[in-house]
């Protein structure tokens, strides 16, 4: 069974457990999360920072990215921008260099966690 297929068979679970039964949101999330439909694993985005000031939080790392370059490019055009990383960390957080200088935009992973609390 493909992955796709178990999502499918559970919901489908779900649906039938839950048919004729208690049909409140809580219930239905409750139902949902027993079969493991809920994502409860720790999403990443990224925040992207010049100097101290918030720009934008996005879902992946490569638009952060983007919109940090575009906006040092309006300052430096001809400029070769280059990001780096601030520390040895796999996905942590990078800065912007412009011609070897730093420009201050930054981009650092936030961990969220998207999950329903306990339900009653």
């Amino acid at each position: 069974m493909t992955t796709d297929e178990h999502i499918i068979h559970a919901a489908e679970l779900v649906v039938r457990a839950m048919f004729g039964q208690d049909p409140t949101p809580a219930a239905v999330t409750h139902a949902l999360a027993a079969a493991g439909l809920l994502r409860t694993r720790p999403a990443t985005v990224y925040r992207a920072d010049w100097e101290t000031e918030l720009i934008g939080l996005y879902a992946s790392r490569d638009v952060a990215e983007a919109v940090c370059v575009l906006a040092a490019m309006q300052g430096q055009p001809e400029a070769v921008m280059v990001w780096d990383r601030l520390d040895d960390e796999p996905d942590g957080v990078t800065y912007l260099r412009a011609d070897g200088a730093n420009t201050e935009y930054y981009i650092t992973p936030v961990r969220v966690r998207l999950t329903v609390g306990d339900v009653e």
